[in-house]
C-alpha cells in the first residue's frame, strides 16, 4: 500500500540527480553523436574535387590520408590523455578519445597521383585534380526528349 499518498520522497530525486550529473555527456545523449562522422562538403570544380572536412580540435598529424584503388580514405584519431599527480586517489576518470574514417568512391576522371591536402581553422581541405582528358570535356548539356 503506498502511504505517501503521490507523493516523490526525497531520496528517489535525490538519487535522480546524483546518476544524471555524474554521467558523461555520452551516457546522456547516446555514444553516436559522440562518434560521428565529420561533415564533409564536395565542391566540383573545372580543374579539380575539392572536399571539406570539418573536424575541429585536431591537429595536421592526427590525419591520414590515402587513396588505393577507386577509393580516397579520411581518418583522423586523437586521443588525449591527461597525467595526473599520482597521489590523486580518483573516484572517476575519463580519457577522451576520438577518430573517425570516411571513404569517397573517386571517378575515372580523377588524377590518382596528384592529391593535395591543407588543414587551417579545423578544415581539412583535400584537392583531387581531373585528369586532362576530364578538363576537355568539360560540362555538357543533354537534351530531354
Amino acid at each position: 500500500m503506498n502511504t505517501n499518498n503521490g507523493i516523490i520522497g526525497i531520496e528517489p530525486i535525490s538519487r535522480f540527480m546524483d546518476e544524471f550529473f555524474n554521467r558523461s555527456i555520452s551516457d546522456i545523449v547516446g555514444t553516436d553523436l559522440m562518434h560521428d562522422s565529420p561533415s564533409v562538403n564536395i565542391i566540383e570544380k573545372e580543374n579539380s574535387y575539392e572536399l571539406e572536412v570539418a573536424a575541429p580540435g585536431l591537429e595536421k598529424t592526427d590525419f591520414n590520408i590515402f587513396i588505393e584503388k577507386d577509393h580516397l580514405t579520411i581518418s583522423a584519431k586523437k586521443e588525449e590523455n591527461k597525467e595526473e599527480s599520482q597521489d590523486v586517489d580518483f573516484k572517476r576518470r575519463e580519457y577522451n578519445f576520438y577518430s573517425f574514417t570516411r571513404k569517397f568512391r573517386l571517378p575515372d576522371s580523377v588524377d590518382r597521383t596528384s592529391l593535395e591536402a591543407e588543414y587551417k581553422k579545423g578544415i581539412l581541405k583535400v584537392v583531387v585534380l581531373k585528369t586532362p582528358e576530364a578538363k576537355e570535356k568539360g560540362p555538357r548539356t543533354i537534351e530531354i526528349k
